[in-house]
């Protein structure tokens, strides 16, 4: 009798352990998983130490929250006093230093330079020193394979869940001389083809756009039964505090860009239902990035030491 109690008591202790904080409730209570995504896009054109600024509020988030995503939606540079002397690698820098999960290539990525073969060393360039994941599903080069570096979504695991992000950038590419040798796919219809496989693979299924408002808004309107939870805009600088919403549709936010200077943070709560994973709130927020907010010392440092390069080829 001893032996068994013993023995009931082990395996309680047992399961207790394996079955992940924050996604069991308990016995007959729903499933729940907390997600908070902090979002980024548009660089282009900043005050270079405003990275500095973001990165003190991004670590901020860290210290007091789990199951988190640090994700960009592109643009990285185009325009502005240093896109011409770093073509973007002083903000991959930065993004390498604060261990981004993902990005996805903006419409500038593919027209840094007037010069098509100087374009692709700078966007190849970017996509190399990347640490992590480089995500474009709707370009493709003349052979029909996603570009080199490049996937089209990727599977993320957060705790227990499995977060598909699926990204695609604008249709505006197809217009560019820069990209002629490339296949610029819709967006829309990239989506729309794509986001099957990833539900198969994940838990949760967001879009990573770099489309517009417009074209994230057709992906709502359209594919609102697919499965995509959220969709995390970019490329039109919009300042959108509280995602656009409507009532069973998919919520779209994007954290303004270019003189629009935020940061963009998202509070997710996913419930299980018949064994789906179920968006059931959402709180988007937009933190205002200005000299009221420090600036992080590691990452201040690594601005200076571009900068300095800067004046150094200047003089």
């Amino acid at each position: 009798m001893y032996k068994k109690i013993a023995y009931l008591v082990t395996l309680a202790i047992v399961i207790a352990l394996i079955i992940p904080v924050g996604v069991f409730a308990g016995p007959n209570q729903p499933q729940v998983f907390n997600l908070t995504i902090i979002h980024t896009n548009d660089f282009h054109d900043y005050e270079p130490y405003a990275l500095a600024r973001k990165a003190s509020i991004i670590k901020q988030i860290r210290a007091e929250k789990k199951n988190i995503l640090l994700i960009d939606g592109g643009d990285l540079s185009i325009r502005g006093p240093y896109h011409k002397v770093f073509y973007g690698e002083l903000e991959m820098a930065v993004l390498n230093a604060l261990k981004y999960d993902v990005w996805e290539l903006g419409n500038n990525e593919f027209k840094a330079h007037p010069d098509q073969a100087v374009t692709d060393e700078k966007l190849y360039n970017l996509i190399n020193q990347a640490n992590f994941p480089t995500l474009c599903a709707n370009v493709r080069t003349q052979a029909g394979e996603y570009l080199p570096g490049v996937q089209p979504y990727i599977v993320k695991q957060v705790a227990d869940m499995k977060i598909g992000i699926l990204g695609v950038t604008s249709n505006k590419v197809k217009k560019y001389p820069q990209a002629s040798n490339k296949i610029v796919e819709d967006a829309f219809t990239t989506v729309k083809t794509l986001i099957p496989e990833v539900r198969k693979a994940s838990d949760i299924q967001i879009v990573l756009s770099h489309a517009g408002l417009a074209g994230d808004l057709q992906i709502d309107k359209d594919l609102a039964d697919s499965g995509i939870s959220f969709i995390i805009g970019a490329d039109d600088h919009f300042v959108i505090p509280q995602p656009i919403y409507r009532s069973g549709g998919i919520p779209i936010t994007q954290a303004g860009g270019e003189d629009n200077i935020f940061l963009g943070r998202l509070d997710l709560t996913y419930e299980n239902k018949d064994g789906k994973w179920v968006l059931k709130s959402h709180k988007g927020m937009l933190y205002p990035i200005n000299d009221k907010v420090p600036m992080d010392t590691e990452i201040k440092r690594i601005v200076d030491r571009f900068l300095s390069k800067a004046k150094s080829k200047a003089a």
